[in-house]
This record gives structure tokens, sequence and C-alpha cells, in this order.
């Protein structure tokens, strides 16, 4: 049989036949369709979730779907623990993007061998969970502008103006006049809440596209006990960037005094961009 082509009809295939080829080939997919197919899994976990354990799963519900996958997959029983254990509490263990698609994947396509019901209507379910509907009130045009809108951050104290994208990357960041006068913790602090800002601005509008919306509100907690970050250098070395497992900056690290060279706030800027850029891309790598 020829591998599937991957995307939403390779999920497909996955949840009715268990298909290993099926499972991974999304791999091959370009990087802005992977990220669209890892939120088509997490609409469809979530329907699975649902589907088996209701409203409020209980332990020792957790813990016999646990035990039935581990004893079926048992090199993969880490990270199938962490993910199902997560419906009820926070775990501390590293787990990377790839390892939590791949537990997901297998929990859904054990709780459809569960469900025949869920199983025979797995091509239903996907196209649900990969259609974006328009909100009332939004027309196509003004939602195709909003897949390419940024989210601008300015922070309290001036000192940093940045912008993101629908999918968290980062669009431009700047340091604004004066921040040569401050010291590297500071406008690295700045960084971050002039991110939180536009982070805010860009969950509220995926939210109400269906694009880029799996990624925890922030200020929820959802995220607190994730340990999964991804770091790059700048060329450099300057200037160290760490995002989390949904590309939002985390933080900013420099390493050595004298921040600003001939090219002053300028040039420091290019390279704390170089070092978001290059963590948010080893991170879309890992998936």
């Amino acid at each position: 049989m020829p591998r599937p082509v991957p995307g939403p009809g390779a999920l497909v295939w996955y949840i009715q036949t268990g298909d290993r080829d099926a499972r991974i080939t999304y791999r091959d997919l370009p990087e802005k369709e992977r990220l669209e197919y890892r939120d088509t899994v997490n609409r469809v976990y979530a329907n699975a979730i649902a589907h088996h354990f209701g409203e409020a799963p209980d332990d020792d519900e957790i813990d016999d779907l646990i035990e039935r996958l581990a004893e079926r997959h048992p090199q993969y029983a880490g990270g199938i623990n962490i993910v199902l254990r997560s419906l009820v509490e926070r775990s501390r263990r590293l787990i990377s993007p790839r390892q939590t698609l791949t537990a997901k994947h297998l929990i859904i396509r054990e709780i459809a061998k569960l469900h025949p019901g869920f199983r025979e209507r797995a091509d239903q379910i996907v196209e649900e969970a990969s259609r974006h509907p328009l909100p009332a009130g939004v027309q196509e045009e003004a939602a195709a502008s909003a897949l390419n809108a940024s989210f601008s951050g300015v922070d309290p104290e001036r000192v940093v103006s940045l912008m993101i994208g629908l999918d968290c990357s980062l669009v431009s960041i700047e340091l604004l006049r004066g921040a040569e006068r401050m010291g590297g913790r500071s406008i690295a602090a700045c960084i971050v809440r002039a991110w939180v800002i536009a982070e805010r601005q860009r969950w509220s509008h995926a939210k109400l596209l269906g694009m880029y919306d799996s990624i925890p509100e922030p200020g929820s907690g959802a995220t607190r006990g994730d340990r999964f970050l991804s770091e790059a250098y700048s060329p450099s070395r300057l200037v160290r960037a760490t995002v989390d497992p949904y590309g939002r900056l985390r933080s900013v690290t420099f390493m050595r005094n004298g921040l600003f060279g001939d090219d002053g706030r300028y040039g420091l800027a290019a390279e704390i961009r170089m070092a978001i850029d290059g963590a948010q891309a080893a991170l879309k790598a890992s998936l």
C-alpha cells in the first residue's frame, strides 16, 4: 500500500487502521502545514478524551487507559503517562513536542478501538477538527487578512517594541531610544513584557479564527509545569533566547557585558532577533 498523503487524510487512516506510516507522515509537511496539523490533532485528541471519559475523568479511568497503552506501546509509555496524567495533575518531567504529538496519536487510536462509533466517524471528526468555520459576522476577506496580521507589544517602560504573527513567529523587534542607558537584565525583562502584551492580542484573534488556537491562554497557568524549552544563541553568542513548546518567548539572556557595539541599539536588536528566530526554528524542527 502506498504511503498515505500527509495531512488530515493520513490522520483518518491512522485512526481507522493504526498504520504507523499514517501516524508519522505529517513530518513530511511544510512547516506551516505541520503546525496546522498539530492543532488538528489537538482538537481530535480533545474530542477523543471527551468521548471516552466524559466531562470529568477520574484517576482510576486514566490509570486503566495508561496501563492498556503501556502494555501495547511500552516504548512510548513515558510520554503517554505524562500526557494522560496532565488531565488531572501537572507533570515536571520533560517531554518534547514530537513526543507529545506521538502520545496523542496513540491515545486517539486506542480510544477509537474501544469505541467503534468513534472509529467509524473518524473522517467526520477529523474534517471538523481541520475546518476553520468563520464566526458569525466575520467575512472571508477579513479572515484572510487576519491570518497575515501582526500583533504589537510595547513594554510599560517603552524600551522595546515588537510584533508577532498569528503563529507566534517574531515579525519585528526594536529597541527604543533610551535602551542604551539600561542594563541587560532590565532590557531582557522589557522584551518579555512586550511579548506578553502582543501574545494576549494574538491569542484572542487565534481563538476567533480557529487557527493556531491550541496554545493555552496567557496567564491561565496551563503551562506552569511545562519544562520543555527550546533555546538558541545569536551568531556572536551575545544573546540566548528561550521559547516554550508553543514558540512563545520565555526569556532573553545576555551572555556578557558591553551590549552595544558600533551599531548601538539597532545592532543589539538584530542579535536578539536572530536568537529568537533560532529558538523558534529549533522548536518547529522538533515537531
